[in-house]
């Protein structure tokens, strides 16, 4: 099954959607973290579960 993969601003509205597949969820920490640097949250689902949530602080985007 694949992976959705969402980058979230300050209000919690997704601003960036990405499919990840399969074979990306040993690597789905590293990339989330890389991502987190652009957004202010990102959640990763498998289906109708979140597996995988973290939230930074602001961004230079959201700031801006």
């Amino acid at each position: 099954m694949d992976l959705l993969f969402y980058g979230l601003n300050e209000a919690g509205d997704p601003v960036l959607a990405e499919r990840l597949s399969a074979d990306q969820r040993p690597h789905i920490r590293r990339l989330a973290a890389e991502r987190l640097a652009r957004h202010y949250a990102v959640e990763v689902w498998e289906g109708p579960t979140c597996i995988l949530r973290l939230r930074g602080g602001p961004t230079s985007e959201t700031q801006a």
